[in-house]
């Protein structure tokens, strides 16, 4: 009775269900209290997608059926029923080549392991595949309970002990899991006795109920939109922010937001001077809206920075309207240290870009740099692409000249990486800033990092391919923090190559045979 009739009497709550989605609201006839109407609503939307959910499961039963029929009556089975009224499989996707296999995701309660080059090999679970596993939990349950009154007992679930989950892109997601049960018998002697049972799962794709059939000719959208007729205007100042990523390149530069270009560095004059060259060739001569701060660190004398006081003097002999700076610091290299003391220049609605000197960028991510960046309210985290060593990628042959070159050979997206910033100066004060006690390599982007998520700030995160991080090798210093050290040394490790490439290096070393991908 309890069950049927759910009352939700939580303090401070006034009739809000945190979670509808569990077996107890499934189960249950009324809720109460529920007299707001926003709560109404949020209710009722619910109920309505569970009710699209039991449709196209039921499409799904149709279609099985519908198929199945076909094939006692020797009849042709349509196209449709072949797609959606295959019965469930992990064999439906049969791959011809390696490279074909979809790769399986290894999962515990809280962590996804996952062997694909463009995630991290360790994450967190994130809301959405969590949605996702207790949905089908969920489902699991409630089938397995569906006769548990007559059948005097009741089970139920405790939690995931391990799992495996991949996207079949043409069927359907699957799972494997391994589930911990807690049995309970109600009818004869009680007994509640703790169960592991595997799960084999999949959540077969329904049909789309929209399709795209007419190919829009962009160009002439583009323009229509930019022409500010009527029949655009309701939706021309949104779709003028995607159109202007496409116009970036020949923006001409003065009538956007300045970005700060603040670049820490300390030697590497071959590396810096590359860096200048792209810099002119991005920014000096198409006039872009940009001011360049070098943060030049220096030891005892300060004689090995004399090189790079006299090439910046040089770019400015040649560019007399540019804006560029050089902060001379000496002591040790701190990062973090060097942009804070940058970034201290400048008034609180400065747009600052903390970038590195191994970065090369093109004018389209300077102008991402700008949309993405909200004052007040989002920071830009772009992913950055960072190259292999290209003597193990090229295997001895002379690289190519086009370094914005993306693929799993060439490189990887560094989605650990959090340095490549654009953040407005006031946010950073609000953040807290950089903590300059960090000395040496890394550590000093994940901790503003963090800082900009509990700020309340929102960090927008994605792949950038208008920048590239150009190889160089990895020194890593014994002395440094034993966290920064083990961070420095999984970074080296990650620029030698793929773990394909580096697979097939070792079996061609180690067995003395030549490693065909395309024939295996």
């Amino acid at each position: 009775m309890q069950q049927l009739f759910h009352e939700n009497y939580e303090h401070n709550r006034k009739g809000y269900i945190q979670d509808l989605h569990n077996s107890k609201i499934h189960a249950a006839i009324t809720l109460h209290p529920n007299k707001r109407p926003a709560y109404q609503y949020r209710l009722h939307n619910y109920m309505l997608s569970r009710k699209i959910s039991e449709l196209r499961y039921r499409t799904i039963q149709l279609h099985r059926e519908s198929a199945l029929m076909s094939k006692l009556s020797n009849s042709e089975v349509s196209k449709e029923d072949q797609q959606l009224g295959v019965m469930p499989s992990f064999n439906h996707f049969q791959p011809r080549e390696r490279d074909e296999v979809i790769e399986w995701e290894f999962l515990t309660g809280k962590l996804l392991y996952s062997a694909s080059e463009n995630q991290p090999p360790r994450q967190s679970i994130n809301n959405i595949l969590r949605t996702a596993l207790d949905d089908t939990v969920l489902q699991v349950m409630e089938m397995i309970n569906e006769n548990a009154k007559s059948r005097g007992r009741l089970i139920d679930f405790k939690e995931i002990q391990y799992g495996y989950r991949r996207v079949d892109p043409m069927h359907g997601v699957e799972y494997i899991l391994d589930l911990l049960l807690l049995y309970k018998r109600h009818k004869g002697r009680k007994l509640t006795v703790p169960v592991r049972r595997h799960a084999y799962l999949q959540q077969l794709f329904s049909k789309p109920f929209f399709r795209e059939t007419e190919e829009l000719d962009v160009n002439s959208l583009v323009e229509s939109i930019n022409s500010d007729t009527q029949s655009f205007s309701f939706i021309s100042n949104s779709l003028k922010i995607l159109s202007s990523f496409q116009g970036a390149r020949e923006m001409g530069g003065h009538n956007e937001k300045k970005i700060h270009i603040l670049v820490p560095l300390i030697g590497r004059y071959d590396i810096f001077s590359r860096f200048m060259e792209n810099f002119e060739n991005t920014c000096l001569i198409p006039n872009q809206n940009v001011k360049l701060v070098i943060i030049l660190f220096s030891k005892d004398s300060g004689q090995d920075s004399n090189k790079h006081i006299e090439l910046i003097q040089e770019y400015q002999n040649n560019y007399p309207k540019a804006e560029m700076t050089l902060i001379p610091m000496e002591g040790e290299f701190s990062r973090g240290l060097g942009l804070e003391m940058g970034s201290s220049q400048f008034d609180n609605d400065t747009l600052l870009l903390f970038c590195d000197v191994d970065l090369i960028f093109r004018g389209d991510f300077l102008q991402r740099c700008r949309d993405n960046t909200v004052q007040g309210q989002q920071v830009y985290y772009p992913i950055i692409f960072s190259q292999y060593d290209p003597k193990v990628t090229n295997g001895g042959n002379p690289p190519t000249d086009d370094d914005f070159v993306f693929s799993k050979k060439t490189g990887f997206w560094r989605d650990y990486g959090y340095g490549i910033t654009c953040i407005y100066k006031s946010d950073l004060l609000g953040a807290g800033g950089f903590d300059t006690s960090i000395q040496g390599w890394g550590l000093e982007d994940v901790d503003l990092y963090n800082k900009v998520i509990l700020s309340g700030l929102r960090p927008f995160r994605s792949q950038e391919v208008g920048v590239v991080h150009i190889f160089h090798p990895v020194h890593c210093d014994p002395n440094l923090d034993p966290k920064q050290y083990k961070m420095c040394l999984g970074s080296k490790a990650s620029t030698f190559a793929s773990a394909m490439q580096l697979a097939e290096l070792w079996l061609e070393k180690h067995l003395g045979v030549r490693y065909n991908r395309t024939l295996s």
